[in-house]
């Protein structure tokens, strides 16, 4: 606590050298002064005596080289930074020649900026306006409250520059060249203001000016030459009249309250919208690079899920723990065409497979060939598949109309068909039932009973839905014949009789086949079932170990988990992409906020002036930069959304919107507006306040 006898500022050998490079400058010499409470001073010298220098150390902007400065008592020298930010805020005002008022902000929030920085804690909204309304009140600007200072004249921007300064009612009012700026008659009418806040309200006042007219309005004159006092002169007692407010003994705020975090995090937050609000157009360029990064991180990301949701449905639609089995390669003069080319798979390979294997749960066959089917007088190409009885429940097709094939269909060979979607879709009219109706195929009738249930495309583009299913017996010897006989079957004149109904003879089932589809007991048994069903084929067509096989046999469930694992990459791939654009956005974010620490260091500066710390300053720009970036993501979210919706729209992709990709765009855009922030923050942050004020 201080003693009520203490003088207001008391100096004691107070020096400060500057350095410039080598050069040592000495702007202040060994400097005692003592000032109390109430008086008017005018210090008074050429440009270089000290007197600027003197004022920044005794408004605790500058640290002295040596010597001592208490302030009510209190030693200055020894405090932390936020302690001297608090004399600032509360014990003093700035008054500058330059006037420094925010452009493009109104006066009354150029009179309130103080009050955001109190060491209690910033003051409301509403009582903030009332209290610079007021200001301006009594420096007669009633009705200039909402100008901006270039809709201001020179003197009334000095006067709202008062205001500001004793809106915190402080104790000591320091104005450097108040008037310099100013013409004659306007000059008398600002000191006129400040004698009459030192006659009426007892502020203490100093003046620094370069006019003897200015400093006459002073009780008391100091003149500076080369950093010393070189004359104090007094023209008379301290007027008995003049009335001190009683103010209680100060001990400055070392740690922000931490009561007014909430309206600490609402005055950062504040401050920030409207210094970007001042600069709107170049704010919104800025946040393009996170809106374009968050839009397309989301976008890609919903585009890769759905990639990986369509191969999810292909394995369902493949069926589970399913073998495919393809014949062979075949090969003329040399020339290997591949598995497939050869016809080596038949029936009675099938039936072995599900006799003498364990491990194999199911066993269909199939036969297929393009073939041109008619309804009526319509037509269209389309696969027709042979299925034995158990494909459709292995492959897990279902239909949504009619019936699947029953074991009488199979064992007689009957003339019925199941059709798909796209057929439906072709030969029928819309809204007309396909069941019961009679379609030709290769000029054979089919009854059709059932409406296959929709698949949709596979992952390489090829349409489920445009097929065809026939009983197999039917296919190999009424509609198709034997799948591709070899040329000993030619020559032995294999039969394709026409029956003239679906259960005049038995059929044949020796023919050969396209595809073997074997189904495990048990997921656990895939892999001993795949090793059975090789063993067996190898067997059965006569094949030594280490000699090229003529089938193959396949996992559709690890080729299916294959390409799902190539989706994830590419989600992933895509989703770094898109994180390339939001580090671009970041480093563009970087890059404008340190053009705004250059542009606005005398902003700075006065902020630090009138009561800010470096906590609010570095939390300031760094509001700024997490405030542009979150708004680019939120806009950036909105529009990937967006586009994934009319992507599916559109382009019938599936691309469902992931709120992992949601809540991860959200935050990379906040670690984008922290990370990229912190350095231009600390910089800001770091500005020397008196340097930053002389900035130009």
């Amino acid at each position: 606590m201080t003693r009520a006898s203490e003088p207001l500022l008391r100096l004691q050998d107070i020096s400060r050298i500057y350095h410039t490079g080598d050069v040592e400058v000495q702007a202040l010499s060994r400097v005692s002064l003592t000032i109390e409470k109430g008086e008017f001073v005018a210090i008074m010298g050429a440009s270089g005596s000290g007197k600027s220098t003197l004022m920044a150390i005794l408004g605790c902007l500058d640290q002295p080289s040596s010597g001592q400065y208490w302030f009510e008592g209190v030693d200055v020298a020894v405090l932390p930074e936020p302690a001297l930010a608090s004399i600032r805020s509360q014990r003093l005002g700035f008054v500058f020649q330059s006037f420094n008022l925010l452009a493009r902000t109104s006066a009354a929030e150029n009179v309130a900026l103080p009050l955001y920085y109190t060491s209690e804690g910033p003051v409301s909204g509403p009582a903030r306006r009332q209290r610079a309304l007021e200001a301006l009140a009594n420096l007669g600007l009633t009705g200039r409250e909402n100008n901006t200072p270039g809709q201001l004249s020179g003197g009334q921007q000095q006067r709202v520059a008062i205001a500001r300064a004793l809106i915190n009612a402080p104790d000591l009012l320091l104005a450097d060249e108040p008037t310099g700026n100013l013409d004659t008659r306007t000059s008398h009418e600002i000191m006129d203001t400040l004698m009459a806040l030192n006659r009426k309200q007892g502020v203490t006042i100093l003046v620094i000016t370069h006019e003897a007219d200015i400093a006459d309005y002073a009780d008391r004159v100091l003149t500076m030459r080369d950093g010393e006092i070189v004359s104090d002169k007094c023209k008379g007692p301290l007027p008995q009249s003049r009335v001190l407010p009683k103010r209680p003994a100060h001990e400055p705020a070392r740690r922000f309250p931490a009561t007014s975090i909430l309206a600490f995090g609402r005055m950062i937050s504040g401050a920030a919208i409207q210094a970007l609000a001042r600069n709107r157009m170049r704010s919104a360029l800025t946040i393009l690079g996170v809106f374009i990064g968050v839009a397309a991180l989301v976008a890609m990301v919903a585009v890769g899920q759905g990639a990986n949701r369509a191969v999810r449905k292909q394995i369902e639609s493949l069926g589970t723990n399913l073998l495919v089995v393809l014949p062979g390669a075949a090969t003329s003069s040399g020339a290997h065409g591949g598995f497939g080319s050869a016809s080596t798979l038949t029936v009675a390979d099938a039936e072995a497979i599900k006799r003498q294997n364990p491990a194999v749960g199911s066993v269909s066959y199939v036969i297929r060939s393009l073939a041109q089917i008619r309804y009526g007088n319509r037509n269209w190409a389309t696969s027709v598949m042979g299925v034995s009885l158990h494909y459709t429940t292995m492959t897990n097709w279902s239909v949504t109309s009619g019936h699947l094939f029953t074991p009488a269909d199979e064992e007689h060979g009957a003339l019925v068909a199941l059709i798909g979607r796209t057929v439906y879709r072709e030969l029928f009219p819309a809204g007309e039932s396909p069941i019961g109706a009679t379609i030709l195929v290769r000029s054979t009738p089919l009854r059709v009973i059932g409406l296959l249930s929709s698949k949709g495309q596979t992952a390489f583009g090829q349409d489920q839905d445009d097929v065809v299913m026939i009983p197999f017996t039917t296919a190999e010897q009424r509609v198709l014949g034997a799948a591709a006989p070899t040329q000993q079957q030619t020559q032995l004149n294999w039969p394709y009789p026409p029956w003239p109904n679906p259960y005049d003879l038995q059929p044949r089932l020796t023919g050969y086949v396209n595809q073997l589809y074997i189904q495990a007991n048990s997921p656990l048994n895939v892999g001993v079932a795949m090793r059975e069903v090789t063993q067996t084929l190898m067997a059965r067509h006569q094949i030594k170990p280490g000699a090229i096989q003529d089938f193959s046999v396949h996992n559709l469930s690890q080729i299916a988990e294959a390409a799902q694992s190539v989706g994830r990459v590419m989600a992933l791939l895509l989703a770094a992409v898109a994180s390339i654009a939001l580090l671009v956005g970041g480093i563009g974010i970087m890059n404008i906020l340190l053009v705004s620490v250059t542009e606005r260091t005398r902003e700075i500066g006065l902020r630090m002036a009138i009561g800010a710390r470096r906590l609010h300053v570095l939390l300031q720009f760094l509001a700024e930069a997490v405030f542009l970036s979150v708004t680019g993501g939120l806009a950036g979210i909105l529009l990937g959304i967006a586009v994934s919706a009319t992507i599916t729209l559109v382009a019938g992709w599936p691309a469902p919107v992931s709120f992992l990709a949601i809540f991860g765009g959200f935050l990379f855009s906040v670690a984008v507006g922290v990370f990229f922030g912190l350095y231009p923050a600390r910089k800001a942050a770091r500005l020397n306040p008196i340097e930053a004020l002389r900035y130009e």
